[in-house]
């Protein structure tokens, strides 16, 4: 029995921890200096046992009480680890970041996984795969009892508990110094393994030490402290006397690019009547944030506060005071994000519609044909507010036969496929298709309201909640980066009795709301609700603001400066050009932006109180 049989019961966990060691290996490039080589090995060899060592005393305890329970349970645990660690290198390798709260929020909020886009052969992949994970651990125990057998020696615990804590704790200190220090390859390094946890002794250092730690790393967090003040003051409204219809259309994953004649011939022509902003940042790289930007002209920080104070935007309020009559559609949930929570939570239910049924086209037809009819139904006595969210240009990028424009595009592809990368060329032309579709159905609704002579007192919003890239600098997809291809989106407004006007100034989602609610009445400085500049304003040599999950990112005229929100993440800053190229001297540039980082910070801090 496996239970009883101590030798073969040591090569078994020595053998899987072999296996898991060898995954692990496949996130660094072993081509590395000697020094980094061994913290890779050490980073290595210490979390291949850390993620050993909670299924054998899974196992070890179970086999006291079931013991013929102890074998299936060891070769299934520790096949889930593996298909676990499996997965996290794909997240890793396309986009980035590990198995980590963002996507646990993927995977535990309705709507979530549904959002992914996943297709058919995705599932069928991973279920594939992981079958044969359990398969290859099955393979490992089999191998452990032919050793057992044998004569080859077991591995004796009393020699692999010492050398683990002396490599853990080694590493750990190295992390700790590294992270004091901004000694970027070790915290690189580090970076790349899944669950790491960081040690920083920064106060133990400064203290105790007496330790000086560079001027350019003074600001290390983009953390924020206190309760939520927002809106810093009561919204004092005097209605229009003739008020302004309200349509906002968001796409997803539209980047800024894709506005020409050829892939969206209509929108392009709109764009030219309207006001069109060429240089246009979502505030996030995702649409949690990218959405959550244009409601509240806030960045990514303070969204947590906003979720768990359940305010709903300043625009809701200001059409609610009004009368509005207010219909929101969505070609994907309401629940995820958390836009039922923030956003809409004041609007009633029955003035939401979700479409998640089918093809994301068809969802977008649909719900083209719904807005179409809630205008041509409402009452015309009161104005009115419609919100729509289109899901197609979303992977897996979903089109109908008609809107092919790029031909030779890829049939279907699968997440689980780690060939996505040669592949990327087929994957983009989805895109296009996608999005040549979406214009499609812009077109259909910006004609409509124009026949039912709407447009001569109806504000039109067009934008992206953020951008996609395609490996340009080496991801795909978004929430991964902040380069220009995950957040440079398109924005055109509709304005009644503005002339048409092509605006080239940096402008940000942040800056929607200081635009649009002077229109509707709100006579409040933007200072009491926004962090952005009326759009009909352009400022000069700004600082703009993006953020993810746990990321806020300053966008400079020439560079981008990344703060994480915690001081326990893995790098103080990174900074790069404007451009997204690597800067020769990065010291340089933050002892420069520090000032303008630590005041923007300070701006920030007035939403909060203590």
């Amino acid at each position: 029995m496996f239970v009883s049989d101590r030798r073969q019961r040591a090569l078994y966990w020595f053998l899987t921890w072999i296996v898991l060691a060898l995954h692990l290996g496949r996130f660094f490039d072993f081509a590395a200096p000697s020094g980094l080589l061994l913290h890779q090995l050490a980073l290595v060899g210490s979390y291949a046992l850390l993620f050993v060592a909670p299924v054998w005393l899974i196992v070890h305890v179970a086999g006291r009480f079931a013991p013929r329970l102890a074998a299936v349970l060891a070769v299934a645990l520790a096949g889930v680890v593996q298909i676990a660690l499996f997965g996290d290198h794909m997240l890793w390798t396309l986009y980035g970041f590990h198995l980590n709260g963002f996507v646990w929020n993927i995977l535990t909020t309705p709507g979530g996984i549904a959002a992914l886009g996943s297709s058919a052969s995705t599932e069928r992949d991973f279920a594939l795969l992981a079958a044969g994970f359990l398969v290859l651990q099955i393979l490992v125990f089999l191998a452990a009892r032919m050793l057992a057998r044998g004569s080859v020696p077991a591995p004796r615990l009393a020699w692999v508990l010492p050398l683990f804590l002396v490599v853990t704790v080694g590493e750990r200190l190295g992390y700790a110094v590294s992270h004091f220090y901004g000694y970027t390859p070790v915290l690189e390094n580090a970076q790349r393994v899944p669950f790491y946890q960081p040690l920083t002794m920064r106060g133990l250092f400064e203290k105790q030490f007496g330790w000086e730690r560079p001027q350019r790393l003074k600001l290390a967090t983009a953390k924020l402290d206190g309760s939520l003040r927002y809106p810093q003051a009561r919204l004092r409204i005097e209605p229009p006397a003739k008020p302004l219809n309200v349509v906002w259309l968001v796409a997803e994953s539209w980047r800024a690019d894709t506005l020409d004649p050829r892939v969206m011939p209509q929108t392009h022509a709109l764009a030219g009547r309207a006001q069109h902003f060429t240089h246009h940042f979502s505030g996030g790289n995702g649409t949690r944030i990218g959405v959550f930007s244009q409601f509240y002209s806030l960045p990514a920080n303070l969204w947590f506060p906003v979720l768990d104070a359940r305010i709903g935007s300043p625009l809701i309020q200001a059409l609610q005071s009004q009368d509005y009559q207010i219909k929101l559609f969505t070609s994907a949930r309401f629940t995820y994000p958390e836009f039922d929570k923030t956003v809409f939570v004041d609007v009633p239910r029955e003035q939401m519609v979700e479409d998640s049924e089918g093809e994301t086209w068809m969802r977008d037809r649909r719900n083209v044909d719904r807005l179409i009819e809630f205008v041509d139904q409402r009452d015309p006595s009161r104005p009115f507010m419609t919100f729509l969210f289109f899901e197609s240009p979303h992977a897996n990028y979903n089109f109908p036969p008609e809107s092919v424009i790029e031909p030779g595009y890829l049939e279907d592809f699968s997440y689980a496929d780690m060939e996505l990368r040669d592949k990327i060329g087929g994957i983009h032309k989805r895109y296009i298709n996608a999005v040549h579709h979406l214009d499609s159905q812009l077109g259909k609704l910006m004609a409509h309201l124009e026949r039912r002579g709407l447009l001569e007192n109806t504000l039109v919003v067009i934008t992206g909640d953020h951008g996609e890239e395609f490996m340009e600098k080496g991801r795909w997809g978004h929430n991964s980066t902040f380069v220009d291809e995950q957040v440079r989106v398109p924005l055109l407004l509709w304005v009644p009795g503005r002339e048409p006007r092509r605006i080239d100034a940096r402008t940000s989602h942040a800056d929607l709301l200081p635009t649009i609610l002077p229109l509707l009445g709100v006579t409040n400085p933007p200072s009491d609700y926004a962090i952005g500049h009326s759009l009909f304003d352009p400022q000069p040599n700004r600082v703009l603001l993006a953020g993810d999950w746990d990321r806020l990112a300053f966008l400079g005229e020439d560079y981008k400066l990344v703060l994480p929100f915690g001081s326990t993440s893995f790098t103080a800053i990174q900074v790069s050009g404007a451009d997204d190229r690597t800067l020769g001297d990065e010291s340089a540039v933050l002892r420069a932006t520090l000032p303008t980082v630590q005041g923007e910070m300070g701006r920030l801090r007035r939403f909060l109180g203590h």
